[in-house]
């Protein structure tokens, strides 16, 4: 089968969810068949050269997407308010990839088109004799729902909500026009149904490289937290803020020599300003977090925005890890909050847990044996690359 695959970038270095996620199952797709990617980028990238290295045929279309910073932004954002589209769509269309697009469909004719990420879908109308699947890794209108619920400024708000409306808008029309979808939870599968009944919709959920991130034997230090996640997605820079501002404060206040570390790539101003709080250290871009979540004793998940499942608390887990988390944060796993992890939605429940687990080892081994059994038997990369292989397989040939 040849498949195409249409994306905002190459997904390397393997620094997000979402590159994670992506390589992982795009990459397994290449050993059995004929796999294009198709994003902005170089074609003298180390990204271009690993994609190739792996099996698959990347094409380049020089960056077009803008900076999220800037006067220019600023009057991009204002002038989006005359347009149909989402912002997040906007922004990524450009007459380049459009044309790199028909010319690659020109060369050579694929089976099936792969879009990596929903606001890509806006290409697929210059493809529609060719069978199309969008892969989700999130609903993207109900992240804006509720960066609408947690925004505080006015304007701001305001602005935030007007974007929701088109997200949704456009997200319904996108799954009423493809072939397919994938989801990472039943909960979003759900939600993607209710847009297009008829569609078929397989859950693909995130996974784990089970031998990358294995328990190490160095103890952690008891008095360490750690918080980690791409710190150019909102989603968790508004954690990383809400932690320090309205968690940390009541955990030093029962631990006054408490640390907590917050590793995340890109990190905009108001996150490395966290830094300068007693106790807070910010690291910024690293090229393994692992050291950074072993020498913790727990693991914090503070996500109060978000859609999909976490990579991150897959990730945590295998490294039998003690784990506490919003059920924002938990969403789309099969976690069962006692057992695997523990789940807390205000400040003061999110301190008490946390509390309680630093205060008892036994507990926290408890949850991280329980946490790896459970990794090891969901959530393998080969056996969600597999499905997804299948499901695939169907769409293109109708079977």
């Amino acid at each position: 089968m040849k498949i195409l695959v249409l994306d905002e970038e190459f997904p390397c270095p393997l620094n997000t969810g979402k590159r994670i996620r992506t390589f992982n199952l795009i990459s397994r797709l290449a050993v059995g068949h004929e796999v294009r990617y198709l994003a902005y980028g170089s074609e003298n990238s180390d990204s271009f050269t690993t994609l190739h290295e792996s099996g698959l045929h990347p094409i380049a279309v020089p960056p077009q997407v803008p900076e999220k910073s800037g006067p220019t932004f600023y009057l991009r954002l204002a002038a989006n308010l005359f347009s149909s589209l989402p912002y997040i769509v906007s922004s990524h269309y450009s007459r380049p990839f459009a044309l790199a697009l028909r010319r690659c469909l020109d060369n050579s004719p694929v089976d099936l088109i792969l879009c990596e990420w929903s606001p890509y879908a806006v290409y697929l109308k210059e493809t529609a004799d060719i069978k199309a699947v969008i892969v989700a890794h999130n609903i993207e209108a109900r992240i804006w729902r509720r960066y609408y619920e947690t925004e505080p400024g006015v304007l701001k708000k305001w602005y935030i909500g007007r974007q929701a409306v088109k997200v949704d808008a456009f997200e319904r029309a996108a799954f009423r026009a493809v072939d397919g979808a994938t989801a990472v939870s039943s909960e979003e599968a759900a939600a993607i149904k209710s847009f297009n009944p008829d569609l078929p919709v397989q859950v693909v959920e995130n996974g784990v490289d089970l031998d990358y991130f294995a328990p190490s034997d160095p103890p952690p230090r008891p008095d360490r937290l750690v918080l980690t996640g791409a710190m150019d997605w909102r989603p968790n820079q508004d954690a990383a803020v809400y932690f320090v501002e309205a968690i940390f404060p009541l955990l030093r206040y029962k631990f006054p020599s408490l640390e907590v570390t917050l590793v995340g790539r890109e990190p905009p101003r108001r996150v490395v300003e966290l830094g300068r709080v007693d106790g807070v250290t910010v690291t910024g871009t690293v090229d393994d977090v692992r050291p950074y979540i072993s020498e913790a004793a727990v693991y914090v998940v503070p996500l109060r925005v978000g859609g999909g499942s976490r990579l991150k608390i897959l990730e945590a887990l295998a490294m039998k890890k003690a784990v506490v988390s919003t059920s924002v944060g938990a969403e789309g796993l099969e976690v069962t909050p006692g057992r695997h992890l523990e789940l807390a939605d205000t400040p003061q429940q999110f301190a008490q847990k946390v509390s309680i687990l630093l205060h008892d080892a036994p507990r926290r081994t408890q949850l991280g044996e329980a946490g790896r059994r459970l990794v090891e038997e969901r959530y393998g990369w080969d056996s969600i690359a597999a499905k997804l292989d299948s499901f695939l397989k169907e769409i293109a040939t109708g079977k």
